[in-house]
Formats: structure tokens, sequence, C-alpha cells
């Protein structure tokens, strides 16, 4: 922390400091030169009084008068020659003529305020002046007005950075624990935080690996119970025809097999298409006929419902836009799979209705089944997710007809969702 204090304060003092040193040369300046010629009558005098001391032969010991005028009014007085004093790098050439042509020069005197020169009448030497009662104490109230500033962006900025610090401190903590395995822990930062944004993304980023994790995790033991289930069927039914002497036992033992395999092809086949699905290219939509797409998903529906043995009323849309933007196939998939759940729970009626606004489109499968109870909606879309209850194993599928049906609105840049049916039953809903 002290390292990022550092840098920072250097950052923002340095240029700090010298923007302040800078403001007050130019100030000075500037008040110098709008000054200039108030104060070269105020040297006037005092050159006057000087000269007249020196010059005045009544006054054998001229300089003790000018030490006790020093001493009065806080200045110092010095002759030096001329050519040392048009030398002096310090004045500006514009000065310097001032002085060669007997005029009243002034610079810049080091640690504040003003020198002043005058040639001494028809001599080659120069009379020098310094105030330095009025400057004496600028660099000391310079240097406080610094030490301030200075104390001022040290407070400041110990105030912004200790917290922006121990934001940093729990984002790398959180990064860590992420790269060692944990993906439940979170970075903790404050709202206001200038880090809030990237820690908002690491945390989402964090929960949506978690979750992923946790579905894979799920995904493969889910698997491993669903191949148990006719994989111990199939040994079970092996057996009894080996150990049945009946050709007739022999036939129904093989039967039951071919349906096992057809189960263990099933499970299989929608593996394949939830695992394309997950790892599918990016989404292009096309436009395509919405009736064709709906008269080809109504006649697979019928052919599935008439295979099952079921007789179940199914409206089709009343109302149809000329096209959907999507990828037929895949849809085509989807809304199958929640028709036959539809017909496989529903009492006598399955209703279907597509609307689009513009680039929102919205499909709903309705039935009058019994319905989904609130708490189990939002689980059925996992992977081998059953209700407990009335849509168990029993009534059939394999449990991946939903989670590929949201996998496939997830491509598409949507959402699937179960809620309450007009009907009494269930609404199934693509939106994308």
């Amino acid at each position: 922390m002290l390292r990022l204090f550092l840098r920072l304060y250097l950052f923002l003092m340095l240029p700090s400091t010298a923007a302040f040193v800078l403001f007050m040369y130019v100030t000075d300046q500037v008040m110098t030169q709008m000054q200039a010629e108030q104060q070269r009558t105020r040297a006037g005098v005092a050159f006057d009084r000087a000269e007249r001391i020196i010059s005045d032969k009544r006054v054998p010991d001229w300089q003790g008068r000018l030490k006790e005028i020093e001493k009065t009014f806080r200045v110092e007085h010095q002759i030096v020659p001329l050519d040392l004093a048009l030398d002096d790098l310090f004045m500006s050439a514009s000065e310097k003529e001032r002085l060669a042509g007997g005029d009243i020069a002034f610079r810049d005197r080091p640690g504040g305020g003003m020198v002043y020169l005058r040639r001494i009448k028809d001599s080659d030497r120069a009379l020098r002046i310094e105030w330095v009662g009025v400057y004496e104490y600028q660099l000391i109230y310079y240097a406080i007005i610094l030490t301030l500033i200075t104390v001022a962006m040290c407070a400041i900025l110990w105030r912004w950075t200790r917290p922006l610090w121990r934001d940093l401190e729990s984002l790398t903590a959180a990064t860590a624990s992420v790269g060692g395995g944990d993906f439940g822990v979170r970075a903790d930062v404050g709202k206001g935080s200038l880090l809030a944004p990237i820690a908002s993304a690491f945390n989402v980023m964090a929960q949506r690996v978690q979750a992923l994790l946790q579905s894979h995790r799920d995904l493969e033991q889910g698997v491993a119970h669903e191949l148990r289930t006719p994989l111990a069927q199939l040994k079970f039914d092996l057996e009894l025809a080996r150990a049945s002497q009946e050709e007739a036992e022999r036939d129904k033992r093989f039967e039951a097999m071919e349906r096992d395999v057809v189960d263990l092809e099933d499970l299989v086949s929608e593996l394949l298409v939830l695992a394309s699905l997950r790892h599918a290219p990016p989404y292009s939509p096309r436009d395509v006929p919405a009736r064709a797409l709906v008269d080809e998903v109504m006649r697979r529906a019928q052919d599935e419902m008439r295979t099952a043995g079921r007789s179940v009323r199914i409206e089709p849309p009343e109302h149809l836009p000329e096209t959907l933007s999507c990828d037929a196939k895949s849809l085509t998939r989807a809304l199958v799979n929640v028709l036959r759940n539809a017909v496989r729970y529903a009492r006598s009626q399955v209703a279907l209705t597509v609307e689009r606004a513009g680039a929102h489109t919205v499909i709903r499968v309705d039935d009058d089944g019994p319905g989904v109870p609130s708490r189990e909606r939002a689980r059925l879309f996992e992977p081998f997710a059953r209700v407990e209850d009335s849509r168990g194993r029993d009534s059939g599928g394999v449990g991946l007809g939903l989670a590929i049906v949201k996998s496939v609105a997830e491509w598409h840049g949507g959402t699937a969702t179960i809620s309450e049916s007009p009907l009494g039953g269930a609404r199934v809903s693509i939106s994308w």
C-alpha cells in the first residue's frame, strides 16, 4: 500500500508544486509590471536621499549615515561598478538600457522582492538598493503554504487510497481463491468503490463458472443414474432369458431388452443434441416462413401422439406472422419437445400461439393438465429434472426435453419459462 501511496503522491504532488510555483512567479511578474512606474517613483526618493548623503562633502562618515538609514528603513545600499551591474544575468535587456541611460532599473531579488539600481551621476558606478524588510519572510510564507498543501494532499490521498487498496486486496484474494478452485468465493468491495464494476463482473463470472461446473457435475451424476436403470434392466432380462426354458418367455425378455436399448438410444441422442447446442457456433438468425415451420411442428406432434396412443386436441395458432427470425431446425426440435410434454400431461386440449412484435417473438404452448408447482418450474429446465408427483419418470421421456428447450432459447438470445396456463395446466413460453 505504501508503494501505491507514494507513487500517487509523487504523481500528483510534483505537478501541483510546480504549478503553484509557476503561478506565484507569474503573479509576481504581472504585479511587478503593473506597478513598475510606481515602484520606480518610490525607489527614486531613496536614491535621491542616498546620493545626497554620498555627494555631500560636509558628511565625512556618509557610510555610517547609510547604515543608519538601512536600520531604519530595512534596506541595503551598495555601490558597484557600472560594468558589473550591466553584466547582471537576472536583469532584462530593457532594464540594462535604462541603467546605462541613468534611469532606475530593477530586477527580481532571490527570495522575493526587487533590486533597484541607478547610475551615480557623472561616474562609472551604480548605486544598488535592496528592500529586505518587506520580503524577508516571503520564503517562510511560501514554505508554510507548500507544507499545508503537502499535508492536505497526503490526507486526501490517504483517504482515497486506503479503501482502494482494501478493495484491491479483496479482489486479489478472491482471484487467488478462484484460481485455486474455490468458485464459491466472491470479491467484497464497497458499492461506491472505483473497483465495484470490476468486482461485480468478477463475481458474475465466478457465479457462472460455479453454476456451469455444478451443472456439469449434475449432468454427470444424472447420466450415470439414467444409464444405470436400463443397463440393470438389460442385465436382468438377459439372465432371465438365459435361464428360461420356454421360447415364449425368451421372446418376451428379448422384447424387453429391445425397449431398454431404445431407451438408451434416446438418452444418447438427447445428450448429443444438448451437447451440440451448448457448443454451437454463434447464432445467426434467418427469416423462415412461419406457416411452414408451425405445420411441420404440428405434423410431428400429431404423429408422436398417435404413436403414444393419446387423443388430445392440438389447437394451431390463430394468427401467424409471415416469417420468424430463427434457426428452423433447432426451434422445431424445441417446439416438438414442448408439445410432446403438453400432449403427455394434457387432459383433452393443447394450444399453440405465436406472437411477434418487431424483432421480439414469443411462442407459447398451453395445456389443461395438472400443471407444474411454482417451486419446481425453474428446476425443470435442468437436465434429468422431473417433478416428483404428476410428471415423474414413469410417464416417459429421459428428462432432457426441457433442457434442450432452454438451450435453444438461450442460443437464440432469449429465455424459456414455465408459468400457469389459462387452460388450467402449464404454459411453456419461448421468447427471443
